[in-house]
């Protein structure tokens, strides 16, 4: 099994990159692949810059050149329930775009019958199970948009969709991973809440907040591993 994964910036993805071993790179559409193993695992990681079309040609490029099985992302998010604190880890269960309507998704091409992406239970389920002992570590809804989320617009966000957090890659990387029938989730670690926001908030802890994504999914493939 082959799995890619993706964070947004070289903060997020680098904190893996660095415990990886054999490791080669690629180019590709301006573009790092870093194919390598970790912990006897096929991994090909990459971080693909920040925006929603960014992280989708990255995701393409997984899915036709390297064949991957299924698509972690990884990285940090601002949280949208009052109850987070920075840190703690969202597993995607649900994943939606904020800043795209509704029929676009449904009444368009990929034609679907919600405008939810569901991650991938048994990856959840998997991530879940490896972080027990963490109880900074829960499943939610994650929603993406191209914007960072300080005060204005979270009300809107929160009357329509309620999620844990919101970040600007997820549900392309999702959407990708749809139409090609490839298994995925997200690890999202908060970098910034409603009682500590804004890039000020972002700057002071995204840097922790990424390393603790990277844990959380490392302990994840050590119990692949151990299988």
């Amino acid at each position: 099994m082959r799995i890619g994964i993706v964070g947004a910036s070289e903060n997020e993805i680098n904190p893996f990159i660095s415990v990886m071993s054999n490791t080669q790179t690629e180019e590709y559409a301006m573009l790092t692949f870093h194919k390598g193993k970790y912990a006897g695992i096929d991994i090909i990681a990459l971080f693909c810059g920040v925006c929603k079309v960014n992280a989708a040609i990255a995701t393409q490029i997984l899915i036709d050149k390297y064949q991957v099985a299924q698509i972690i992302v990884v990285g940090v998010a601002g949280a949208i329930d009052t109850e987070l604190h920075i840190g703690d880890t969202i597993i995607s269960s649900e994943i939606a775009y904020h800043d795209v309507a509704d029929e676009i998704l449904t009444q368009y091409h990929p034609w679907m019958k919600s405008i939810y992406f569901t991650a991938a239970e048994n990856i959840v389920h998997g991530i879940i199970k490896a972080n027990a002992d963490d109880h900074s570590v829960m499943v939610g809804r994650i929603v993406t948009g191209e914007a960072f989320i300080d005060q204005e617009g979270r009300k809107e966000i929160i009357e329509k969709y309620n999620p844990l957090c919101v970040d600007m890659e997820t549900a392309s990387i999702a959407h990708v991973c749809y139409v090609n029938s490839i298994p995925i989730a997200a690890i999202r670690s908060m970098s910034d809440t409603p009682h500590e926001s804004g890039n000020s908030a972002f700057e002071r802890y995204g840097k922790a907040a990424a390393e603790k994504s990277v844990r959380v999914l490392i302990r994840y493939l050590n119990q692949i591993a151990a299988r």
